[in-house]
């Protein structure tokens, strides 16, 4: 098959979303098919076989983060050149309708990923959030009705889009973990770059650093817990629009040697970040999966999480991982549980570590592989059907 992937952000830009294109589209190829992907140009960009970019302008209130222009000259003798089977857009949004009206143009099937709950992002524009809330909950539903199949990442996002409406049929099929890059991390990398001793305690947030993620939360808890625990350390990993204003916080609390910040990390290096760890901490309420959580576990760690939508269809609570409440009391407990408790650390970490095995991005690859199968055939179906009417 020849797969057209669209999206709004990809390399060098880092997220979530990226690193799902990223891991599909590599497991696809080796399964012996063609995976062409649509997205941004950025200053940076390196030029890379099967990747069209598309002019982009930046946007003032998220750094890093550039909006395409979904113009390209000679685009659909471009796309038919390509002889794509399958268009699958990893949004609703201005590639997502590029996208779509290219599917429609030229009578291919079209798959659309959901990711993220956009209307959480709101925060992000400067005037009328309400409003941009309602329309864009809108613009995401009657999108989704438009497509010949949604990707739902979890259990939870597929039933949360079918109260919504949605009658185009929903496909659960996670982001998985790329296994084989955990065999070649270093356990001691960390503890040896920030000259941690052994007895330090080190917790771990991997994502991005902006306000819809409830970093200032975490911050707070983990500001408190350390007036009483000398050997806490907490490392955060990733960039974002308000990484300067958590640093300030952090200076201001004279914490900066206690609460580090690493900047983006590549996909390689961050490996060892895991591997080093021995709590994963993620105060997001508002993640369909929280593919970080899953990468965590894959590298043994259990994660202390948020009792919410995509981080309780990872984490089963009490085995491999703690969910809380979303206050400061049930957050210190669940992580007081696992780190004054070696042992349950251990036994947590084998089974997240086992679990993560269960989904790994090769098995999730095959899933999505079936689904274009299946659209593909009933594509065909519907022309043969059209065909024999005329």
């Amino acid at each position: 098959m020849r797969i057209g992937f669209f999206s709004e952000s990809y390399y060098p830009y880092i997220s979530g979303v990226v690193r799902s294109i990223d891991l599909f589209s590599r497991e696809l190829r080796r399964l012996g098919h063609e995976v062409y992907i649509f997205a941004p140009d950025y200053y940076d960009s390196k030029e890379e076989e099967y990747v069209y970019r598309f002019p982009s302008v930046p946007t003032p209130n998220a750094p890093g983060f550039r909006l395409p222009i979904p113009y390209m000259p000679k685009l659909t003798e471009t796309i038919e050149n390509l002889d794509l089977d399958v268009i699958h857009t990893h949004s609703p949004f201005l590639m997502g309708r590029l996208a779509s009206a290219l599917s429609k143009k030229l009578d291919l099937p079209l798959v659309f990923t959901y990711h993220t709950k956009y209307e959480q992002y709101v925060h992000y524009v400067p005037f009328a959030r309400k409003a941009a809330r309602r329309v864009t909950i809108k613009l995401t539903r009657d999108f989704c009705q438009r497509c010949d199949a949604v990707v739902a990442p979890t259990e939870y996002v597929k039933k949360m889009l079918e109260r919504e409406g949605i009658t185009t049929p929903i496909e659960i099929i996670p982001t998985g973990v790329d296994l084989e890059k955990f065999r070649d991390g270093s356990r001691n990398w960390l503890r040896r770059r920030y000259r941690f001793r052994q007895e330090d305690e080190i917790l771990l947030y991997v994502g991005r650093l902006g306000e819809e993620k409830n970093l200032p939360f975490l911050l707070e808890v983990v500001r408190e817990m350390m007036k009483k625990n000398p050997k806490l350390y907490l490392i955060l990993v990733g960039g974002g629009p308000d990484e300067k204003e958590f640093r300030r916080m952090v200076n201001d609390w004279d914490l900066e040697h206690r609460i580090i910040f690493t900047g983006v990390v590549g996909p390689r290096k961050v490996i060892d970040y895991y591997l080093g760890a021995d709590v994963f901490v993620f105060p997001s309420v508002t993640e369909t999966q929280g593919l970080v959580i899953l990468e965590a576990m894959a590298a043994g760690l259990p994660a202390v999480a948020m009792n919410r939508e995509g981080p309780a269809t990872v984490v089963k609570s009490g085995e491999d991982g703690i969910l809380v409440q979303p206050n400061k009391t049930s957050f210190k407990q669940g992580l007081l549980k696992i780190l004054e408790n070696p042992e349950l650390r251990e036994e947590m970490g084998a089974r997240a570590m086992q679990k993560a095995r269960g989904l790994s991005s090769v098995e999730m690859a095959a899933r999505l592989e079936k689904l274009y199968q299946k659209l593909l055939e009933r594509t065909e179906f519907q022309k043969e059907t059209t065909g024999s009417q005329n």
